[in-house]
């Protein structure tokens, strides 16, 4: 570039020779302006490239042939060129790779560039340009090679490879080609039903029938020559033999994937078990172009050489199939983990299962005369690993493609490698036990088989990421995340196999601070009876009833501990000091410290079951069991006063006076703190609990005659009305089992049950607290489930209102009765009221464990939202 100092100078030269032109011809006037023009275009950077500009020439195909010619940058993209074109491409070093391009069927002409690859750098001021030169390929041929014709191979009766690496051929006798090889000279077979996968070997011994090969190369057979391959290959699982785990998605181009991966190991007193499922469906369609070019024997070092093929391999992947369904991947993990006090949880080297082959229907390459037989497949890997201590459940739908490959220049020995992805992420929410850090992944690696030997290679790693943080609060994070990988699996001859990594992506999909959606599984623990009643303390911490003990779980997730009973749990209350009461069958209260250890406990009714607990302010633990209200010390568990009622009780609650109030057979009671009836009303109740409103209002609920009966007491323990329910047809209600009464913020009482009236069988009930009009009254509304409900409902902070049954967890709309979401949960019966966490789940208990879901409120407070009243289960109005 001339500088500005010379511009000058040129300049005024060129000034004073055009005052000189003034006296001249126009002629030559004309001359001097020309030249003027030339040398100011020259001081400008004249007719050189533009900046960011790169310039790719293309000579010697015929007309209407596209050249294949491949721009690669410093940060792996990759671009193709098919005429000539100015590229707009950023400043840099690029690779320039032409292809060789050809139809790839026998004997068709085929074109590669005289320079296969070149490097340019393209500044910002000053482009660059390329020139790509194609002449015809002329191919050629061993001579010791021998092209078996079509005759020949279908001579072929069986092959067997021995573990030396030798192949013996049986040919059905009489064939010429067959009878006439010899011993040195290289024998291709296409394919056949004997070998589908066609035969490429050297003969080391021959009779006419037998014949004995060993390993040859592709270079030993084409001295100069074309490969060319571009296919599009897609899954769809016909016709082909599929691995077990592996099967054909319906009618779509997919395959669906199911397998489990055990593993055990044990060490430093750390015995652990993780059972991973990793399912799914897989999506893949495969545009690929696989390119080599031979060049012929030279002279190097006074010795004739074959130098190595360039190699081009380049595939992009699709994770979406031709009919728009998506790859998916579904994780289910769990371990038993038994780790010593003190000691991290054991973690899991990651652990991969390969599937046995995805193979494609041969594809046949030609190089003039010669056939390439090419299989095409698919490796699945199936894999895990991380750190777990129980149980989690995730997964993610991705959609999109990835692209990538490696050029092999055998010229400067020197591999190129590229890739590019447009892809995106689903998230499925995580159901989790406890675990730390886990990766799952379905891994689908695309090869090529050349006569049965094992080539070039794209490798994809779609996987799903999950972590957590069990703080307080508890947190977490689900990745998803796609590798990508490419190489040569076994050695061309001059090229040794290698592997490149071209990416590893990883993006947050999910976390614990994004709000699931209503009814959205969260979390569970299974495995045990979680029926015998649930109180939640502040830190999350669930404490449940679960058939001889009491069980702690952090979050409803994994066990903190475990404290044993002489007999079944029926129930639980929590102190507002942590201490957690438990009454079992057989007639024994416990109380239990807040770290699992035992405070006291007592048997105070022989083998009478204990019904209820309340808890005063007081300090007293009152307790409905057998005809008697009695009290202990929350302290020490000394007895402390009693009143004996001459009926069975089966509840007790305590008011915001302190009052405690008892329930019966017949009656309902108004105690005094320090014990003495005050005052009785007849009230009939059935088994089980009463309920409180915010005003002192006491409900129970009784079955008489079969009939659905509701009562209110005043807080003066005068009987404020009752009511028996009707159905919406105004016959009246029946039922076998109810729950317990609840009652809603707005006075509203909800009783859940399982009616006998065939038409309202299962079914939750909204009860008006006003008086009646009439003998029966129809509820406010009646939601009709159809399964068994014998837990009280829990109503929460959001307008609706939480029940469990035997079959599911329910949301309903507190105002008109509709349901908002169910989720399945259990397997039978289970009395343990609903719940909530501080992260806005509802949880309860089953016969078989603890089941979270999204609800999007809290327990709803100043009223008795839940069994017990509130979270702690305590039997006193707050």
């Amino acid at each position: 570039m001339i500088g500005r100092s010379q511009i000058i100078h040129i300049t005024w030269k060129i000034l004073t020779l055009a005052l000189r032109a003034s006296l001249m011809p126009l002629a030559r006037m004309r001359n001097w302006v020309f030249l003027f023009g030339l040398l100011i275009l020259a001081a400008c950077g004249g007719a050189g490239t533009q900046g960011g500009v790169l310039q790719v020439r293309i000579t010697g195909l015929p007309t209407g042939t596209a050249a294949a010619v491949k721009v690669i940058g410093a940060d792996q993209s990759e671009r193709t060129v098919t005429a000539d074109t100015d590229l707009k491409v950023p400043p840099g070093e690029y690779v320039v790779r032409g292809l060789a391009v050809g139809s790839g069927e026998k004997d068709a002409p085929a074109y590669s560039p005289a320079v296969a690859t070149q490097s340019v750098t393209v500044g910002s001021v000053a482009g660059a340009s390329v020139k790509v030169e194609y002449q015809p390929v002329v191919t050629k041929i061993s001579p010791e090679t021998r092209v078996a014709d079509d005759a020949a191979s279908a001579a072929l009766t069986s092959l067997l490879r021995d573990s030396g690496g030798r192949t013996t051929l049986t040919f059905a006798g009489g064939n010429p080609q067959i009878t006439a090889l010899k011993p040195g000279e290289i024998l291709v077979l296409g394919p056949s039903a004997a070998a589908p996968e066609g035969h490429l070997g050297r003969v080391v011994s021959s009779d006419g029938t037998t014949v004995v090969t060993e390993p040859a190369d592709m270079q030993e057979v084409v001295q100069q020559g074309a490969f060319i391959l571009n296919r599009t290959l897609v899954l769809d699982g016909q016709g082909v033999a599929l691995p077990q785990g592996v099967r054909p998605s319906g009618v779509s181009t997919c395959l669906d994937v199911n397998r489990t991966i055990d593993a055990a190991a044990g060490t430093g007193g750390v015995a652990a078990g993780l059972k991973v499922t990793v399912s799914g469906t897989l999506c893949l369609s495969i545009d690929v172009s696989f390119n080599m070019t031979y060049y012929p024997i030279k002279l190097v070092n006074g010795k004739l050489v074959q130098p190595p093929p360039d190699i081009y391999l380049n595939s992009k992947v699709s994770t979406t199939s031709p009919d728009g369904r998506k790859t998916s991947l579904r994780v289910s993990a769990s371990a038993l983990v038994a780790t010593p006090a003190g000691e991290a949880p054991f973690e899991f080297p990651e652990i991969t299962i390969p599937l046995p082959e995805y193979k494609f229907s041969p594809i046949t390459v030609w190089t003039g005369t010669v056939p390439w037989v090419i299989i095409p497949f698919i490796a699945l890997d199936v894999g895990a690993g991380g750190t777990v201590t129980a149980g989690v459940k995730f997964g993610m739908d991705s959609e999109g493609s990835v692209e990538g490959g490696f050029s092999y220049d055998s010229n400067s020995n020197r591999t190129t490698t590229w890739s590019k992805r447009e892809l995106s992420f689903t998230p499925i929410w995580p159901v989790f036990n406890s675990t730390l850090s886990l990766k799952a992944f379905i891994e689908p690696s695309a090869g090529f088989y050349i006569y049965g030997v094992a080539g070039p290679f794209l490798g994809l790693q779609p996987y799903v990421r999950f972590k957590t943080d069990f703080g307080p609060p508890i947190s977490w994070q689900l990745y998803g995340g796609i590798g990508l990988t490419t190489g040569l699996t076994t050695a061309f001859k001059g090229v040794p196999p290698f592997s490149y990594t071209l990416y590893n992506y990883e993006a947050q999909i999910l976390s614990s601070r994004q709000t699931p959606p209503p009814g959205q599984t969260t979390g569970n623990a299974s495995g045990f009876d979680a029926s015998g009643g649930l109180v939640v303390g502040p830190d999350d911490t669930v404490y449940v009833g679960s058939g001889n003990s009491v069980r702690a779980y952090p979050y409803a997730l994994a066990p903190k501990w475990t404290y044993n009973t002489s007999g079944n749990v029926q129930g639980l209350s929590r102190g507002d000091d942590g201490t957690i009461y438990a009454w079992d069958f057989g007639g024994t209260l416990y109380a239990i410290n807040p770290n699992g250890t035992e405070k006291w406990k007592t048997n105070p009714l022989g083998n009478l079951e204990i019904r209820r607990v309340a808890l005063t302010t007081s300090g007293l633990v009152v307790t409905a069991g057998g005809n008697t209200v009695r009290t202990f010390s929350a302290a020490n568990g000394a007895p402390g006063w009693s009143d004996d009622l001459g009926e069975s009780v089966y509840s007790v609650a305590v008011d915001k006076s302190g009052n405690i109030w008892s329930n019966g057979s017949s009656s309902v009671r108004k105690h005094a703190p320090t014990g003495g009836v005050l005052a009785t009303v007849a009230a009939p109740s059935s088994p089980g609990g009463m309920a409180m409103a915010p005003d002192g209002t006491i409900y129970v609920r009784a079955i008489s005659n079969g009939v659905i009966q509701v009562s209110a007491v005043a807080p003066n323990a005068t009987l404020k009305w009752s009511k028996s329910l009707s159905n919406t047809n105004n016959e009246l209600a029946e039922a076998d089992s109810l729950s317990e009464p609840v009652v809603g913020p707005d006075g509203t009482v909800y009783i859940c049950g399982t009616p006998t009236d065939p038409m309202y069988t299962g079914s939750l009930f909204a009860v008006s607290p006003t008086a009646p009009t009439a003998a029966s009254e129809v509820p406010k509304w009646i939601y009709t489930h159809k399964e068994i409900c014998d837990a009280a409902p829990a109503v929460g902070n959001n307008g609706q209102v939480y029940i469990i049954t035997d079959k599911s967890l329910r949301a309903i709309k507190a105002d008109s009765g509709t349901l908002v979401w169910s989720v399945p949960a259990g397997n039978s019966n289970t009395k343990s009221s609903p719940a909530f966490l501080t992260n806005q789940s509802v949880v309860a208990g089953t016969s078989s464990g603890l089941i979270n879901a999204h609800a999007g409120g809290q327990l709803a407070t100043g009223t008795w939202a839940r069994e017990g009243g509130d979270a702690n289960g305590s039997g006193r109005m707050r």
